[in-house]
């Protein structure tokens, strides 16, 4: 479950990935093999578990939303657009200008006996019309797997995202056609984030 992500251990840094033996048997698993030992090349060259910085904004208020878009999206050419759905509703949108910092928009909230995050229909109003401006905004946005995400968005919320320019997965495909798309597993091959799928 944690394939590819740099973890601590009891015995210093460790990589987990396929045992060779298990790339032998089934030869499908070679490409991961070897990106995992160039990674493992480039963990070496330091002791400790290093991740990446990030501010990610969650929990919050329309006035949050405004200021986010003031100090970070605004000034940025790139926006990258996540969504994450259940059934025929979207529960959250993420917004990350740049690497370092993202925001989510919750539209559903377990924690509340209604399961609506905002207040009055009014805030959530506003905030699906936040939304709305943020994803037509001119900017290169990227996505992973956007051709779902954004006719989810225009099925359910008419919301549509004209300067949608780069997907992770269709790129990534374009690289290695033979290997898995999902976010988590392009992000245990690319990225020095933990296995954030299985943090729950």
């Amino acid at each position: 479950k944690i394939r590819g992500a740099a973890a601590p251990s009891p015995f210093g840094k460790v990589l987990p990935t396929y045992h060779p033996a298990a790339v032998l048997r089934e030869w499908t698993l070679r490409p991961i093999l070897l990106a995992d030992l160039m990674k493992a090349r480039r963990e070496a060259e330091y002791p400790e578990v290093r991740r990446p910085e990030r501010e990610i904004w969650i929990d919050p208020t329309l006035e949050d939303l405004f200021r986010f878009e003031r100090e970070h999206i605004a000034p940025s050419r790139d926006l990258s657009i996540d969504i994450e759905t259940t059934a025929d509703s979207i529960t959250c949108i993420g917004f990350a200008p740049t690497p370092q910092v993202a925001i989510v928009v919750p539209f559903f909230d377990p924690r509340k006996p209604d399961g609506n995050y905002w207040r009055t229909a009014q805030e959530e109003r506003t905030a699906w019309d936040w939304v709305k401006r943020i994803c037509g905004l001119r900017k290169r946005i990227v996505f992973q797997n956007g051709l779902y995400d954004m006719h989810f968005l225009w099925r359910t919320m008419g919301i549509t995202v004209p300067y949608a320019e780069d997907d992770t997965m269709l790129l990534h495909h374009a690289l290695q056609p033979g290997l898995e798309k999902g976010l988590g597993f392009l992000g245990s091959i690319y990225t020095d984030e933990a296995s954030w799928k299985f943090m729950r």
